[in-house]
């Protein structure tokens, strides 16, 4: 009598496996980030911005606009590390003071470019048709204005002119924007015209999701890794503008500490004191430096690409 096939029982063991943790893009994006000593040296550079210019707002050693606290043009010494200026200020509190203009003009220009860029990046890609035409149109006619021009333009008209906002942070935050809010808008274009035709936006719309919902949970959330990137580097690019603009008289008004006003007021003391330009130029170029290495990095950590 024939006996019956023996049933080979499953091994658990083999048969079980372990699934790896899922990493959100910006966990994965830290953890390649984490790599680039250059980004972690100017994620390190920044936070001590920061905590000087938090520090400004409650403290510095002597009033940024106080003048005559000793002589002038007095190189460091034990009670002004950085020395004194032409008329009599101390410097590190300038130095200071000017720390917090720079993450005003910084983070502020950054986030009003990138709220101009991504709302007409994302109607011009998503609609497509006329609007994507008017909105193109624009941002080409954009690019063949000089920025320069309509900066001062703004700065005069707005500030000396009519009246409507006074010289200072706010006007230079408007004027930075609306001669660079471009690059973020062409970038959010072409971003939004290649997720619209993904499988994911196509899923969505026919279940019945409507044109807000798909580009705000669908389009937006996915096209955030370059929109960042682009952020970061707005930020160098909008102080050294407040600088340039400040070290030719046409930014910020006097005794605001702004590095570039610093910068110009040493300008002609050079020969005998050195110290009142040294100060401020190394600040802004650090400064520079640190946000063009974190977004080199963030760069490299949002599109492995573009690593070297």
């Amino acid at each position: 009598m024939a006996q019956a096939a023996p049933v080979i029982q499953p091994d658990h063991e083999l048969s079980t496996y372990e699934v790896g943790e899922q990493a959100t893009l910006l966990t994965d994006a830290w953890r390649r980030i984490r790599r680039n000593r250059l980004a972690l040296v100017g994620m390190a550079v920044i936070l001590l911005l920061l905590v000087t210019a938090a520090i400004s707002i409650f403290w510095t050693p002597y009033p940024v606009w106080l003048q005559a606290v000793g002589p002038t043009y007095q190189p460091p010494s034990l009670h002004h590390p950085l020395g004194l200026d032409q008329a009599g200020r101390d410097i590190l509190s300038r130095i200071m003071g000017g720390a917090l203009i720079t993450v005003q003009v910084g983070i502020g220009s950054a986030i009003l470019v990138s709220l101009i860029g991504i709302t007409l990046g994302l109607l011009a890609g998503f609609y497509r048709g006329w609007v994507d035409t008017v909105i193109s149109f624009f941002i080409n006619l954009w690019y063949g204005i000089p920025d320069l021009l309509v900066a001062l333009i703004l700065v005069f008209v707005l500030s000396d002119a009519l009246h409507l906002i006074q010289r200072g942070v706010l006007i230079i935050i408007i004027a930075f924007s609306v001669t660079r809010w471009m690059d973020v808008a062409r970038l959010v274009r072409g971003q939004t015209l290649s997720l619209r035709e993904r499988e994911f936006v196509e899923a969505a719309r026919m279940g019945g999701a409507r044109d807000f919902a798909l580009v705000v949970r669908h389009i937006l959330p996915n096209a955030l890794g370059p929109i960042i990137v682009q952020a970061t580097f707005a930020i160098p690019a909008a102080v050294l503008f407040e600088a340039f603009l400040s070290f030719l008289g046409l930014g910020l008004p006097s005794p605001t500490p702004s590095w570039g006003a610093m910068a110009a007021d040493g300008y002609h003391g050079m020969d005998f004191a050195p110290h009142i330009v040294l100060a401020p130029t190394i600040a802004l170029s650090i400064t520079l430096m640190a946000f063009n290495w974190v977004g080199d990095g963030l760069r490299d950590a949002f599109d492995p690409r573009m690593r070297r």
